[in-house]
């Protein structure tokens, strides 16, 4: 199987993907929470990163999870430091500054964890196989330090998604990028 079918299966299962992410959210926090695709595309990291580049002012709030399962992939989950501050402040109920402080980044790393965690368990159901994440991870970076990492030809899945907690509405990016090296047994 190759990346490029792989992610095919992946896009179908983005809604319901962010479908059980929103529910879990909204269970996690106890506020009114839902999380929506806006569009979902597959393409190279070259032209993601070209993208993230020209679209996402910098410093980008990236939280990373990585996954093993029939083969290891990466999950990113991408916020401008704004929406980061914006989503933040929506799941604590106060205003929150900038740069996000230990709290704001715990909240943060919460997010991409059930997110991340609810892209795998849809992953797991199609293609009956286990899925482990790893501890998720923020980082507060730049557009050109979190692309230079990646192979260019590398073929990802782009899921751009509306977050939607008590009244605030906050964009963000979920990029899928496969790794068809074979995973540690």
């Amino acid at each position: 199987m190759e990346a490029q079918q792989i992610l095919a299966v992946w896009e179908r299962a983005s809604v319901p993907a962010l479908a059980k992410a929103g529910l879990a959210l909204k269970q996690f926090s106890g506020l009114d929470f839902a999380v929506t695709e806006t569009d979902v595309t597959v393409f190279t990291w070259k032209t993601m990163s070209d993208r993230l580049k020209n679209k996402i002012t910098n410093p980008i709030y990236a939280i990373h999870l990585g996954a093993q399962g029939l083969f290891q992939a990466h999950i990113l989950l991408l916020f401008s430091d704004v929406n980061s501050q914006r989503l933040v402040s929506a799941l604590m109920g106060e205003p929150v500054h900038l740069p996000l402080d230990d709290m704001g980044i715990s909240a943060l790393a919460e997010v991409g964890n059930v997110v991340g965690t609810a892209f795998l368990n849809v992953f797991s159901d199609l293609f009956r196989t286990v899925w482990e994440p790893t501890t998720p991870r923020v980082l507060l970076s730049s557009a050109e330090a979190i692309t230079e990492e990646i192979s260019p030809g590398t073929t990802v899945l782009l899921t751009e998604a509306l977050f939607q907690v008590t009244g605030e509405s906050v964009s963000g990016e979920i990029v899928v990028i496969p790794s068809l090296e074979q995973a540690p047994a």
